[in-house]
């Protein structure tokens, strides 16, 4: 067993080692979630530990994530931190270990109600502004507050949908 074995997907060979120590398909793939969560204005190194995250099969330490991924390991706690707080990972202790290890929360439905529970704050604090608005901009507040009231509420039924056929297979 290697010491990249762990982020193979578990079908599968393992890839080949390419200059960072993953494989061109694993490497294009933390670069390009770093660049997407850059986009959504989260850092760079913040989308590559998710993208990181999402292809390990068990938890992992900072050491490890610093000596894989070739960035500090301050800015990775950082990271890490972030999406923690986004509830997009987890930390776990080891027992006998002060160590704290990180694992990706890769739940399809557990993403979208996050993004839901940002949604729905966004569409409380719009709804908020109804009323002191006047004219077009009330107007424009109350279609958007329901336009994204909307987009929650299908949400959270598209997750119930998709819950009840995985529970019936």
């Amino acid at each position: 067993m290697t010491d990249h074995d762990d982020i193979t997907p578990d079908a599968g060979p393992a890839p080949v080692p390419g200059p960072d120590g993953f494989g061109d398909a694993e490497a294009a793939f933390i670069s390009e979630m770093g660049s997407l969560m850059e986009r959504w204005g989260l850092p760079q190194a913040t989308g590559r530990l998710f993208g990181y995250l999402l292809l390990r099969n068990k938890p992992v330490d900072l050491d490890t994530m610093t000596r894989e991924l070739g960035q500090a390991k301050s800015g990775l706690s950082v990271a890490a931190r972030q999406l923690e707080s986004w509830t997009l990972v987890r930390r776990s202790t080891r027992p006998g270990s002060r160590r704290i290890d990180y694992e990706a929360v890769g739940d399809l439905q557990h993403l979208l109600l996050v993004n839901n529970a940002h949604m729905r704050k966004f569409t409380e604090t719009l709804s908020s502004g109804i009323p002191v608005a006047r004219g077009e901009a009330r107007d424009r507040l109350a279609s958007l507050a329901d336009l994204f009231s909307g987009y929650v509420h299908q949400t959270e039924a598209l997750v119930a949908d998709w819950e009840a056929r995985r529970a019936a297979s």
